[in-house]
């Protein structure tokens, strides 16, 4: 049965968590051509990555691992991704990174070999495939999705997939039947009581702010299998719902889902830019998981939730 997530309530961050990590998404990192083909350094996506990092080592220096959960890049080509190993090289984060796939590192089809916005060319010699190898090959994951165990729980990051045919129309996402089968046996292996924590760049449809109207074409396909784990904790970005927005940010099915904002442009109902920067700091503990949500430009404490795991 679905329910209504109750008030979210503020309260000070609780100390010696059996584990530590934090989650943030829509970074929109650019460097290269802009769309007209000029030279071109998005300095505000960089500032706010920055500045994010920055304050996330600064509430917790010995946090276990960051989640970066989709559209770390706007073009996807090579030049985004190298200013994101460029600023992770110079400023403060967690040995464990995770990466998640987001519609935006697929966006190089829509530009030319020069970098040059042309989706009159689209999709100019880009694949599918060849979007993934390049996410792989700058971030060191196994692949689009794959899981890993942190102190003893179980982390899975689930990848967006497209054929490029469809891509072009719209950039609504599936799950192939084949990743569906092997997130339900992954699952499996989690324990029964400890949370188990699922990413996923987009949020399935009528459920956290802004889902209201797809994004993920067969979401029920995979709530019918989150729905079996009520240790599940999901978390979804793309929409760039701020978190203020509350009680919204949070949904409860029989696992709770969490919006996790975006760095870069933080919005409101009404598509109003925010102007400011947003993410989720994760607490463990025996029985319980906190989740903190965070305003990284004012470096204050937005709402924090305990999702009780006994």
């Amino acid at each position: 049965m679905t329910v209504n997530a109750p008030k979210v309530k503020r309260k000070e961050l609780n100390s010696h968590p059996k584990l530590s990590f934090s989650v943030i998404s829509d970074i929109h990192l650019r460097t290269g051509k802009s769309d007209w083909g000029t030279n071109y350094h998005d300095a505000i996506a960089a500032r706010k990555l920055k500045n994010a990092l920055t304050d996330l080592d600064n509430i917790n220096p010995h946090e276990d691992a960051l989640v970066i959960n989709g559209d770390f890049t706007t073009t996807g080509v090579q030049s985004d991704y190298d200013t994101l190993k460029d600023i992770l090289n110079t400023a403060p984060h967690p040995k464990n990174i995770l990466y998640a796939m987001g519609n935006h590192e697929f966006s190089s089809a829509f530009h030319n070999r020069k970098g040059v916005f042309s989706p009159q060319t689209f999709p100019n010699g880009v694949t599918v495939h060849s979007c993934i190898e390049l996410f792989k090959k700058n971030t060191g994951m196994s692949n689009s999705y794959y899981d890993r165990w942190l102190n003893g729980y179980h982390f899975i990051v689930l990848g967006a997939e497209y054929s490029m045919s469809d891509f072009r129309k719209h950039n609504d996402t599936v799950l192939s039947e084949t990743q569906l089968q092997w997130l339900a046996k992954k699952l499996q292996k989690s324990p029964n009581n400890k949370p188990t924590f699922v990413f996923l760049h987009e949020p399935i449809p009528n459920t956290v702010a802004g889902s209201f109207g797809g994004y993920l074409i067969n979401g029920d396909k995979l709530r019918k299998i989150l729905n079996q784990y009520p240790s599940v904790l999901f978390f979804s970005g793309h929409t760039h719902y701020s978190l203020m927005d509350q009680p919204s940010s949070i949904y409860h099915d029989y696992f709770t889902m969490f919006n996790t904002s975006a760095v870069r442009n933080p919005i409101i109902e009404s598509h109003k830019l925010l102007g400011n920067s947003e993410g989720l700091y994760v607490q463990v503990y025996d029985h319980s998981v906190t989740v903190s949500a965070r305003d990284f430009t004012i470096k204050s404490w937005i709402w924090e939730y305990t999702v009780r795991t006994e």
